[in-house]
Order: C-alpha cells, then sequence, then structure tokens
C-alpha cells in the first residue's frame, strides 16, 4: 500500500489539508497570545473573524481528514480494538462543540459587519499576493483573484448583512474566507521557510482555491509534504 500510487495521492492531499489546518489554528493561537498580553493593538480586531474562521475550517477538515484515515485503514480502521475508530469520534466533537459550522458563519458575518473585522483579514490576503509573486506567479494571480473577490463580498455583507442572499451564503463566504486565509498563511510560512511550505500552499490553492484534481501532484511530493 505504500507504494500504491493512488494509495499516496490520498494520503498527499490529506497532508496538504492538514498542513492548512496547522497553520490556521496556529495563527488563531499567536493572535491570541499578542491579545492577553496587550503586544499587538491590531490583533484583537483580526482575532475577531480569524477565531471563528479557524473553527468551523479546522473542525470541518479534521472530520474529512479522519474519516479518509479510517477508510484508508480499510477493515482495520473500524476495528475498535486498533484505536483508530476513535480519531473519528473525537474528530466529529470539533464542529459541534466548537460551534456549528453555521453558527459561526453568522458570526463571521456580525464581526464584518459590526466591527470591521473584515479589513484585517483582506490586507493579510494582499499581503500574501506580493510575498507569492517570487514562488510562483500562478499562485500569487489565484490569490489576487479570491481576494478580489472577497473584497466584493465582504462590501456586499457591510452594506447589508441581514439580505437574505447574504446570510443564506454565510457559510459558503466564511468557508472561502478561511480557505484564503489558510493560503495567505502558507504563503507566509513559505517566504522564509522550506520547499515543503511553497509546495503545500500551491496545492492548497489549486485544490481548494481553484477546486482542482491535485491527486497526481499529491502523490509525486507525498514524502516532502510528511
Amino acid at each position: 500500500m505504500a507504494d500504491n500510487p493512488l494509495h499516496r495521492a490520498t494520503l498527499g492531499v490529506l497532508a496538504v489539508d492538514t498542513a492548512a489546518a496547522f497553520v490556521l489554528a496556529g495563527h488563531a493561537f499567536a493572535l491570541l497570545g499578542r491579545v492577553e498580553v496587550g503586544a499587538d493593538p491590531d490583533a484583537a480586531a483580526e482575532l475577531r473573524v480569524v477565531a471563528p474562521l479557524a473553527k468551523l475550517a479546522t473542525g470541518r477538515l479534521a472530520v474529512a481528514c479522519a474519516s479518509e484515515y479510517v477508510e484508508a485503514f480499510g477493515g482495520a480502521g473500524y476495528v475498535e480494538d486498533t484505536g483508530v475508530p476513535r480519531l473519528l469520534r473525537d474528530a466529529q466533537v470539533l464542529p459541534i462543540w466548537e460551534g456549528t459550522t453555521n453558527v459561526l458563519a453568522l458570526d463571521v458575518l456580525r464581526a464584518v459587519s459590526r466591527e470591521d473585522a473584515g479589513g484585517p483579514l483582506l490586507r493579510r490576503l494582499a499581503a500574501a499576493v506580493d510575498l507569492a509573486r517570487p514562488l510562483s506567479a500562478d499562485l500569487a494571480d489565484t490569490l489576487a483573484a479570491v481576494t478580489g473577490e472577497l473584497t466584493a463580498a465582504l462590501a456586499e455583507v457591510t452594506a447589508d448583512p441581514r439580505a437574505v442572499e447574504v446570510v443564506a451564503g454565510a457559510r459558503g463566504l466564511a468557508l472561502r474566507m478561511a480557505a484564503a486565509l489558510a493560503c495567505a498563511l502558507l504563503v507566509e510560512h513559505a517566504a522564509w521557510g522550506d520547499e515543503q511550505a511553497q509546495v503545500a500552499a500551491g496545492l492548497w490553492a489549486r485544490r481548494r482555491l481553484r477546486h482542482e484534481d491535485i491527486a497526481g501532484d499529491a502523490h509525486r511530493h507525498l514524502d516532502l509534504l510528511c
């Protein structure tokens, strides 16, 4: 199984999702730390939108990834004495206990419309576009396009946060914001990190921002990603 291209591709895709979840959680922790010690007056505003975005995105990613891991183990993934099924049960509590996706998405709307919390997010995305340009023009262009898309979407939220279309689309918007933020954070890491971060950023952008099939490249880069 370890040498099977399909199995390796599946693990590679999971590694990309895990990398994105890791930087989202880490960024939320870092902002919280700066807020608690009063080190950054702008951190509180950014944390207001990053916290619900990180919770809803990582909770959903945890469930999806855990389910794939259980399936990858086959029958052993379902047998209790392996301990593997518990991973899925433990993951499932995250998008419930930490706030359901819908509840957190509505909180994002409140943060954007009442507290202008979208501003710090858009500024981080714009800065990441500049950081991405030397790494990959394709990555930078993708992130720039999504930043423009979100700028327009958040303007609509601010203009009329109670509009039926705005409220009904809150989940999709929040997930899109979280995906863009994860991409920006991976780019920030890649700007000073190693090839692993750059590959993860590029594959995440293709998978979650452009909705492409990355299986072939996920297989090719599995050893680097893990």
